[in-house]
C-alpha cells in the first residue's frame, strides 16, 4: 500500500513536465525575466533619475494610482503609455481599444480561479511573483478552488491603442521633464514661495514645525520627540526648500522615523535613497533643478544579485511612488491626479 501510494503521488506532475501548465503562469514567467532585465538599467543614477521623472510626470495622469510594480511593467510593455485603462474604462470614457492592439499586462487581486479578467480598480500585486515550478504547479492542482485573495494578470490598454467614439479635447496633461541634471550638487538660487508654504503647510497637517538655525554639519533633521524639522541656517533659499522635501516628504513621508535606529544604520542607503527621490521629485514639481545625492547608494545595488536588486528597487520604488503621491494630493486635495478625465480619479 505504501508503495503504490508513493508511486501515484510521483504520477501527478508528470503532466507538467515542459514548464508551467496554464497561459498565465508561461506570461507570468516572461513578464517576471523582462522585468528582472528592466530593473537592472536603474542601476545607476542616470537610470534612477529618468525613472522619477517619467513617475513625476505620471503623477497628472490616471497611471499613478497604480503601484510602482505595475507601472513598471507597463512601461517596459508600452514605453511611451501615460493614460492607462482596461477595455470597459475605455468604453466609459468614450474610446474603444483599436483593432490589433496586444493588451499590456499587469497584476490584480483576484477572488477566483478565472484565467483573464479586465482591470477595473487600484491594483496592487504582489510583492514578490515568482515564476511557478513543477512541484508548485502540481501542487495547485491538487488544493480544492476557493474563493481566497490571490493575484491574476489583467488587460489594460494605454490611450495610444485607443481611438475616440465622441472624446474630443486632449484627453490628459503631463507635466515636462527638466532637461538638466546635476549630481552630487547643492541646489542653488532661491525656490518658488509656493513650494515653501506647501511644505510647511504639510508639515502642520503632519503634525511638525519648521524651523532654521544651526544644524552642524548636515543642512537639516527631523526630531520625532519634539516634532521639529530643523534646516540649516547657512544654505541657499532653494537647497532650504529641498532640504524640508527631504526630511519631511521623504524620511517622514516614507515611515523612516517609525523605523528601529539600527534598523536605520542598516538600511542607511536604500533610506536615504528614499527620501532624496522624494525632495527631487517634489522639487522637479516647482521647477526645481535638485541633485539625486545618493548615487553612491544606488551603485552599490548593481552588487547584488539579480533577485536581490529587483526586490531592493520595488520595495524603494513603491515607498517613493507613495510618499510623493501622499504629498500631492495633501496639496492638490482629493481631485488629484490632476487628469482631465475626472472620472478615472474616482476608479
Amino acid at each position: 500500500m505504501t508503495t503504490r501510494t508513493s508511486s501515484r503521488r510521483r504520477s501527478k506532475p508528470s503532466k507538467s513536465t515542459t514548464g508551467p501548465a496554464t497561459e498565465q503562469e508561461r506570461m507570468a514567467e516572461a513578464l517576471h525575466e523582462q522585468l528582472t532585465e528592466t530593473v537592472m538599467e536603474l542601476v545607476n543614477s542616470e537610470g534612477w533619475t529618468a525613472m522619477l521623472d517619467k513617475l513625476r510626470g505620471l503623477s497628472t495622469t490616471s497611471m499613478f494610482r497604480y503601484s510602482f510594480r505595475n507601472v513598471m511593467l507597463i512601461l517596459m510593455q508600452c514605453p511611451q503609455a501615460s493614460l492607462v485603462c482596461g477595455p470597459r474604462e475605455w468604453e466609459a470614457l468614450g474610446r474603444s481599444v483599436a483593432e490589433g492592439q496586444q493588451p499590456l499586462r499587469i497584476w490584480a487581486p483576484s477572488t477566483s480561479r478565472r484565467k483573464d479578467a479586465d482591470a477595473h480598480a487600484d491594483h496592487q500585486e504582489p510583492a514578490e511573483q515568482e515564476p511557478a515550478t513543477e512541484e508548485a504547479t502540481a501542487d495547485r492542482a491538487e488544493r480544492p478552488a476557493r474563493r481566497a485573495p490571490r493575484f491574476t494578470l489583467v488587460r489594460v490598454f494605454d490611450v495610444s491603442q485607443t481611438v475616440p467614439v465622441w472624446q474630443e479635447g486632449p484627453l490628459y496633461t503631463i507635466t515636462p521633464a527638466l532637461s538638466v541634471r546635476r549630481f552630487g550638487a547643492d541646489t542653488p538660487g532661491e525656490a518658488p514661495a509656493e513650494m515653501r508654504q506647501d511644505l510647511e503647510a504639510y508639515a502642520a497637517q503632519l503634525g511638525y514645525q519648521v524651523e532654521t538655525g544651526e544644524t552642524g554639519t548636515s543642512r537639516g533633521w527631523v526630531d520625532p520627540d519634539s516634532r521639529t524639522v530643523m534646516i540649516s541656517d547657512r544654505v541657499t533659499n532653494a537647497q532650504a526648500a529641498v532640504t524640508l522635501a527631504h526630511e519631511l516628504a521623504g524620511h517622514v513621508g516614507c515611515g523612516h522615523l517609525e523605523s528601529d535606529p539600527d534598523e536605520y544604520r542598516h538600511h542607511r542607503g536604500r533610506m536615504e535613497t528614499e527620501a532624496e527621490s522624494v525632495a527631487y521629485m517634489v522639487a522637479a514639481r516647482y521647477g526645481v533643478d535638485s541633485a539625486v545625492k545618493s548615487a553612491s547608494y544606488i551603485g552599490e545595488w548593481a552588487g547584488g544579485s539579480p533577485k536581490k536588486v529587483r526586490k531592493t528597487l520595488m520595495e524603494t520604488g513603491e515607498a517613493v511612488r507613495k510618499a510623493f503621491r501622499a504629498y500631492v494630493e495633501s496639496v492638490e486635495g482629493a481631485e488629484e491626479p490632476r487628469t482631465e478625465v475626472r472620472e478615472l480619479a474616482a476608479v
